[in-house]
C-alpha cells in the first residue's frame, strides 16, 4: 500500500490535481483563491483516509475523488474553504463604501 504522500506526488507530477482545480474553478465567481486552494487540497489529500485514497488510486478513480473533494469545498457554506476565503469576502461586498465627498452629516 502506498502512502498519501506518494499518491499525492503521482498526481502532482501528472497534472491531474491542477487540471481538476482549473475545471472546477472555471465554474465559480471567486477565482482569485485558486492557488491557495491548490495548497489546501494537497493538505486534504495528505490527511485523507489512506485506505480510501489507495482504493481510488488503484481503481483509477482519482479524477472522481478529486473532483468530489473540490466541489464539496467550493459549493458548501460549511467547508473550510468557504470559512477561510469566501465568507468574509461576501460580507465585504455587502458593505457600501461611503464617499466622503458626497456624504452629508445630518
Amino acid at each position: 500500500m502506498m502512502s498519501n504522500g506518494e499518491i499525492l506526488q503521482i498526481y502532482l507530477d501528472n497534472g491531474l490535481i491542477k487540471t481538476c482545480i482549473e475545471c472546477q474553478f472555471s465554474k465559480i465567481k471567486y477565482r482569485e483563491f485558486q492557488d491557495d486552494f491548490f495548497q489546501d487540497l494537497c493538505l486534504i489529500i495528505l490527511e485523507y483516509d489512506n485506505e480510501k485514497l489507495n482504493d481510488a488510486h488503484i481503481n483509477n478513480h482519482m479524477n472522481a475523488l478529486l473532483s468530489r473533494i473540490i466541489i464539496n469545498n467550493l459549493w458548501s457554506s460549511t467547508s473550510k474553504y468557504y470559512k477561510n476565503y469566501i465568507k468574509y469576502l461576501r460580507k465585504s461586498e455587502d458593505i457600501s463604501i461611503i464617499n466622503p465627498d458626497t456624504y452629508e452629516d445630518k
